[in-house]
């Protein structure tokens, strides 16, 4: 199946991306990934497969080839990246956890795992029981930062990690950025929360840019370093954001608390994590709001109680 789908794309393909693709791609690189793919339990998805993330066919240089490692359906769902400093500061981590509690109710969230404000918008989506997608600048077998390896297998759980360098290539420095236009191109708009103006979000937020997509930034500290990126992407034409409303409205999404919570909790419960207090932890809400919650879906027949925890119907 691939071997056809690549002959096809080498024969029909122009002469440049046939050369790119052979520079990535050579041979004996492509009779290893066989091996490794058996090992690693990961996919290769062809620019032909349905699984192939539609915006991101959309884009002037699709990869060919994307590897992915956990869920790939969640590639074809409805996705805003989030990105920012690897030295994110306390105002960033907080406005990063605020936003995207809300917006993962509604998007699956695309980072690239990196320290700082991608590992926040990562693990709060996890938290709240939604999906996200992890985009490296190495193999999808390679976990890099090495010290994520707890965040990249609850990620492999609940979504996906995705690259498009074959199983085994390592993470250089030049990767990145070209990895920085699949967050973009697969993704619907990007937010950059807090960075700097060497950041490498902002190489992400201009490849949104230039692909036509939206480019929202929050406001930062005018006196702070790391808020000079994001301060110049607004002065540039970004939309500035101070909450995740202002992102939803440019989607026509309004947003409906009470859909939102019965989602994570039925979502929680699926996991197993079905207690009140649990859930409550889980969350970083009161044990009092989940009884709310919890006692909307039992007088709409969603769940019952059994002990002292709760199951679906």
């Amino acid at each position: 199946h691939l071997e056809e789908d690549l002959g096809v794309f080498l024969e029909k393909a122009n002469p440049l991306k046939v050369r790119k693709f052979k520079e990535r791609y050579d041979e004996e690189v492509l009779k290893r990934q066989d091996d490794l793919l058996k090992k690693t339990k990961a996919k290769v998805i062809t620019y032909w497969d349905k699984d192939y993330p539609p915006l991101l066919r959309e884009i002037p240089d699709p990869p060919v080839l994307l590897f992915a490692l956990g869920n790939e359906s969640v590639l074809k769902e409805r996705s805003l990246a989030v990105v920012g400093t690897r030295k994110a500061s306390g105002y960033g981590l907080s406005v990063t956890k605020r936003f995207v509690k809300v917006l993962s109710k509604y998007f699956v969230i695309i980072s690239g795992m990196a320290f700082g404000i991608d590992s926040c918008a990562h693990n709060t989506v996890l938290e709240v029981g939604g999906r996200t997608v992890a985009i490296l600048g190495n193999g999808v077998d390679i976990i890099y930062p090495s010290s994520n390896i707890k965040l990249y297998e609850e990620i492999i759980k609940n979504g996906c990690v995705v690259s498009e360098y074959p199983l085994g290539t390592k993470p250089a420095k030049f990767r990145f950025p070209e990895r920085n236009r699949l967050i973009a191109g697969m993704s619907i708009g990007t937010l950059v929360v807090e960075a700097g103006r060497q950041s490498g979000a902002l190489i992400t937020a201009r490849y949104s840019a230039d692909y036509g997509r939206d480019v929202f930034a929050v406001p930062g500290d005018v006196d702070v370093e790391r808020s000079e990126g994001t301060n110049w992407l607004i002065k540039m034409g970004a939309y500035p954001v101070t909450s995740p409303s202002d992102i939803l409205g440019m989607y026509g999404i309004s947003e409906r608390r009470e859909n939102g919570e019965k989602d994570i909790l039925v979502s929680l419960i699926k996991k197993g994590i079905n207690t009140p207090d649990e859930m409550a932890q889980r969350l970083n809400v009161s044990v009092e709001q989940v009884l709310v919650e919890l006692t909307r879906l039992e007088l709409e027949g969603v769940v019952e109680r059994y002990g002292g925890a709760y199951r679906l119907i």
